[in-house]
């Protein structure tokens, strides 16, 4: 019994001493951070080496194969391009590869594996990442004269009002993309250094079908409208505003908001002061002249049978349109708003004249129809006199002051023709308040004179003559 208790303990001794003295050989053997016997990266042994030895190996390394340079090829060119211009660069997870053989595991797997490596040898291969933005990019560079945009579809209005369409075109371009995976199979798995690209359509945004599906093939309306043309800051404003307009198009279903469209009328947006009517009197603001703009778009959406939104009358009548036809518009507040109310698209343009403005609407065949605008007065207001006392002008004398101008209550309709038949359709009515005219009646008093009576001969001081009172000259 003793000498099997003596046995154990021997036993156990000699276990506790083979474990010491193998943690000592897993210590001092391969300490941490050291690559263990056997290990090679790329061919290069770099059993036994420290972590910084290998790092610095691993970067002299790196810029000898960046330097190198890789052929691209694309519609019969090609070009020499180095490696580190493309976005290589190595992968330096191999050395924490190499740096973790032998050190994972439990102790027996620790020691297993370095025994098994310095026996047999590991062979780690380089590995390499790829900026893949960077790539692309360079090659776009590289290839862009081989490049042809493509054109998109467009129409072109031409001088008689007919619309032609201008067909697209494909352009092409080279693939880049498929450079990431064959540069990654060259740098790691040994492949021929060379990238091929192809070329690639690029497709146009716009297509010649998609423009033929606007629809558009005729002009379905236009309006004209006069002003003066020695008024030069009014017919710059009008000139401003239609060219926003100019170009314009509405999609089936949109509604257009003039004031959206113009945008605020300022000096900052290009506006002059010219007259316009505010509270019932013709003043110079910035922008006048504007509502000729709204005022034309009005009767040429009115004539290509579009539904009206938003309409407004001026206070007092215009002259360049008959009652009744006017479209008054104020950034802020009163705007004119109408819908494609179509199922195809919409096209605008505007023609600024010397003394003219015209706005015409484009659109499908399909919609054009014969239209007629009635108005008519169904009241006249007349105007009332205002006699105003003027202590400034002598007694006696009258002036107008502001001549008096009828109000009106005025109704319009839309007769639009389809089929023979004709469909009456009831538009805004305007109300146009009517002008005071004002008379200033003169309330100063006239000075009399005193005159002299002339008689013959000598007249002597001691006997003046006698006086008559006239009144003063006007």
């Amino acid at each position: 019994m003793r000498r099997a208790v003596w046995v154990g303990a021997g036993i156990f001794f000699l276990l506790l001493l083979a474990t010491a003295q193998l943690t000592y050989y897993d210590k001092t053997g391969c300490p941490a951070g050291t690559i263990p016997a056997g290990v090679y990266i790329d061919g290069h042994y770099v059993g036994g080496k420290t972590a910084g030895e290998v790092a610095a190996w691993l970067n002299r390394r790196e810029k000898d194969l960046l330097a190198r340079t890789v052929k691209v090829e694309c519609a019969s060119r090609e070009w020499r391009v180095p490696l580190a211009e493309l976005g290589v660069k190595l992968d330096r997870s191999v050395l924490e590869e190499a740096l973790a053989v032998g050190h994972r595991g439990w102790l027996g797997q620790r020691l297993w594996e370095r025994w098994r490596v310095g026996r047999e040898g590991l062979h780690l291969p380089l590995k390499f990442s790829v900026d893949r933005q960077r790539l692309v990019s360079t090659l776009q560079d590289l290839t862009r004269e081989l490049t042809v945009p493509p054109q998109n579809a467009a129409f072109r209005v031409l001088p008689d009002d007919t619309i032609t369409i201008i067909p697209s075109r494909e352009g092409k371009c080279a693939d880049v993309e498929v450079a990431y995976p064959q540069l990654l199979a060259i740098l790691n798995e040994g492949r021929e250094p060379v990238i091929k690209l192809p070329l690639k359509p690029i497709p146009p945004a716009h297509t010649t079908e998609d423009v033929k599906n606007m629809g558009l093939d005729c002009l379905l309306a236009q309006f004209t409208t006069k002003f003066d043309p020695s008024n030069a800051n009014r017919v710059y404003n009008i000139s401003v505003a239609a060219t926003a307009f100019n170009g314009l198009l509405v999609a089936p279903g949109e509604v257009v908001s003039f004031n959206r469209v113009v945008g605020p009328r300022s000096t900052k947006a290009g506006y002059k002061e010219a007259p316009t009517i505010i509270e019932d009197r013709f003043v110079d603001t910035v922008g006048g002249g504007v509502c000729q703009v709204s005022t034309t778009l009005y009767n040429a959406v009115l004539l290509a049978g579009l539904k009206v939104v938003e309409r407004y009358a001026h206070s007092l009548p215009v002259g360049y349109v008959p009652l009744g036809r006017d479209a008054t518009v104020s950034y802020g507040g009163f705007d004119f708003k109408f819908q494609n109310n179509t199922n195809k698209y919409l096209y605008l343009r505007t023609l600024v004249g010397p003394d003219f403005l015209t706005v015409k609407i484009y659109g499908n065949h399909n919609f054009k129809r014969r239209v007629e605008i009635r108005t008519w007065v169904t009241e006249e207001i007349p105007f009332k006199v205002v006699r105003k006392e003027d202590p400034d002008l002598e007694k006696g004398k009258e002036i107008v002051k502001q001549k008096g101008q009828k109000g009106y209550r005025v109704s319009a309709e839309r007769i639009v023709w389809e089929g023979g038949k004709a469909r009456r359709e009831v538009l805004p009515s305007s109300y146009y308040k009517p002008v005071d005219e004002i008379v200033v009646v003169g309330t100063k008093a006239v000075p009399r004179l005193v005159v002299p009576e002339r008689s013959e001969g000598k007249v002597s001081d001691e006997n003046p003559p006698a006086s008559t009172e006239v009144p003063a000259s006007s």
